[in-house]
């Protein structure tokens, strides 16, 4: 209910800022406005000031200010001479000069934009807490065979243009390197990679990369690299994860973490010498299998330490359980386990995934419950047996410790989604087989940072902000355009929900944030050439311009009549895609 209220509040704020726009270019230019309404038909209640009426409708997605001489349809002489009998013609928008009908048309999406400025500002002004990496250019984790693992680089020259045709300087980016520009964009945090490789799908790119050298001075490095889909993904990506510290939230006792001494808020910076991050740690120290030690560097205070220690061997299932498991309350906990995340799939996806959207609409027509079930644990499985016997937080701990590469038969009940429309309830019995891997019993926890613009920063801050979220809405415009990106991409009311509720939920600055980022993306949309939004009414006046008079009211009829059909299919066809992207993260 939370959700819902706060996706209404920034789909009303956003209506608001839209409409006022309207509204007030009216008033100036002295046009006749009858109703500014909030929310569409019918009213519910308002109240009449002067000679419009400010009210709110029932229908709470939407708005319009309606004005005299303007209409979505065009109408007949005769119904607006008796619509309007009473109001001076020269009052009507379109007796109005074009200049003037310009601005009242432009002025919505304008104000769309004040609206993100505004709001850019205030985020500015009162600071946030934020994690570290979101203001950090630096690479984390890297996958592996992915571009960023297998990319050439060359060091930078004095002067001049590295020689490409030459052997590399050295191959595969590294965790801590910094990427400082893609393509000439400079680059702010590794998100800013993200969105230049998702545009950036057939062209090598050329990324600018700072590495700290032996010396601890930093080098600069050029490297050309394509981003592309991996594998079970849509769109291209260089492989890369942002930069987590690893920071010691907990030690777990009886743990080799414990015994070598390290301590909550300790940040280990380099294992085996090499600058690592949290997940990248995490990563290495799992393929230490055979009682091979690891050793640490750590930042304690202002002091820096060195440790070793050995990992501790135990089996992973490739699943995140509730309650955990390898802590130190596992060993006594009686209760059933149940997986809450998934940290490696056995394939490359779900067969529902795979045979697409009307193959699961067929499915929940059909009530198709023949459908195979899966041999490898899903999120919200919950574990029933181990091997035939009843299974316990404590005896699944028990076995990953005592016999970390054995192979098992685990019984699950696996719940329903949607009721059994999308997949029935049932109980799945299969073999798996653990992986043994290096454990050192630390949980991590988030670096955080406070980050507040300096007052004299703010509005040159809060400007340069939007002016990116506008480069960036155009440039995937731009995208779907030329094929970069698939109508499969756009996104509609259900894609705000969540990613409001998604903001809500990481704070309240977040939700700041994402409502000024869809606020530029609304005003972008309106600017459209397409009949009834208001760049289709711009467009209209540039006709007229060129032909020095007004265009003939049945083709503007039929034009009007084209453009709500068209904005309808597209209405419903983002709609269609947020159901298809919500049963994709629906099912497992």
């Amino acid at each position: 209910m939370v959700d819902l209220l706060v996706f209404f509040l920034v789909l009303g704020l956003l209506v608001f800022f839209h409409e006022m726009g309207h509204f007030i270019a009216a008033k100036v230019c002295g046009v006749y406005v009858e109703r500014f309404s909030l929310g569409m038909p019918p009213r519910i209640f308002g109240i009449k000031w002067g000679e419009t009426d400010y009210c709110i409708g029932l229908t709470p997605i939407g708005g319009y200010v309606k004005m005299a001489g303007q209409e979505d349809v065009p109408t007949s002489e005769e119904e607006r001479e008796k619509e309007y009998a009473s109001i001076p013609k020269e009052r009507w928008l379109d007796q109005k000069p074009r200049w003037q009908r310009a601005i009242v048309f432009a002025a919505g999406p304008f104000m769309n934009i004040v609206l993100a400025v505004l709001l850019y500002a205030l985020v500015a002004a009162c600071g946030e807490d934020v994690p570290a990496s979101k203001f950090d250019n630096r690479i984390g984790a890297i996958l592996p065979d992915s571009p960023a693992a297998t990319a050439q680089l060359y060091k930078m020259p004095a002067s001049g243009e590295p020689d490409f045709s030459a052997q590399p300087d050295a191959i595969g980016w590294k965790t801590g390197d910094r990427v400082l520009s893609v393509n000439g964009e400079r680059i702010e945090s590794i998100a800013d990679v993200a969105f230049n490789a998702i545009l950036g799908s057939g062209e090598k790119m050329r990324v600018e990369i700072e590495r700290i050298g032996p010396d601890g001075q930093p080098a600069p490095f050029i490297s050309l690299v394509e981003p592309v889909p991996l594998e079970g993904e849509r769109h291209p990506r260089f492989g890369i994860a942002p930069f987590n510290a690893a920071l010691v939230g907990e030690v777990l006792d009886d743990t080799p973490a414990k015994a070598a001494g390290l301590q909550p808020d300790d940040i280990i910076v380099r294992a085996d010498g090499e600058l690592i991050d949290s997940q990248s740690f995490s990563q290495a120290v799992s393929k230490k299998t055979g009682n091979q030690p690891v050793d640490l560097e750590i930042k304690r205070g202002d002091e820096t330490i060195h440790i070793q220690t050995v990992p501790k061997v135990i089996g992973s299932l490739g699943a995140v359980f509730t309650p955990p498991l390898f802590s130190e309350e596992a060993a006594e906990r009686e209760e059933q386990p149940t997986v809450i995340a998934i940290e490696r799939r056995n394939t490359a996806g779900s067969d529902a995934k795979q045979a697409g959207i009307f193959e699961l609409f067929r499915r929940m027509l059909q009530k198709d419950t023949e459908a195979p079930g899966k041999s490898w644990l899903l999120p919200k499985d919950q574990v029933l047996e181990i091997d035939g016997q009843p299974a316990t937080v404590a005896a699944l701990d028990a076995l990953t410790l005592a016999r970390p590469d054995a192979t098992v038969q685990l019984t699950v009940h696996r719940p329903a989604i949607l009721g059994g429309l999308l997949r029935p309830e049932s109980t799945e019995t299969f073999p798996v087989t653990l992986k043994p891997e290096g454990k050192l019993g630390i949980v991590w926890k988030t670096e955080m940072v406070f980050h507040r613009v300096p007052p004299m920063e703010i509005a040159s801050d809060a400007i340069a902000r939007s002016n990116q979220a506008l480069a960036r809405t155009l440039r995937v415009l731009g995208s779907l355009v030329t094929g970069g990106l698939g109508m499969k991409d756009l996104g509609g009311p259900v894609m705000i929900f969540r990613a409001t509720t998604q903001a809500r939920q990481m704070g309240l600055t977040w939700l700041i944030e994402i409502t000024a980022f869809i606020s530029i993306n609304l005003a972008v949309f309106n600017l459209l050439p397409l009949p009834v939004l208001d760049g289709g009414h711009l467009m209209l006046l540039c006709v007229e311009g060129v032909r020095r008079k007004p265009v003939n009211v049945r083709i503007v009829e039929r034009v009007q009549q084209a453009g709500l059909f068209l904005i309808l299919g597209l209405f419903i066809f983002v709609i269609f895609n947020d159901i298809r992207t919500w049963i994709n993260d629906v099912i497992p």
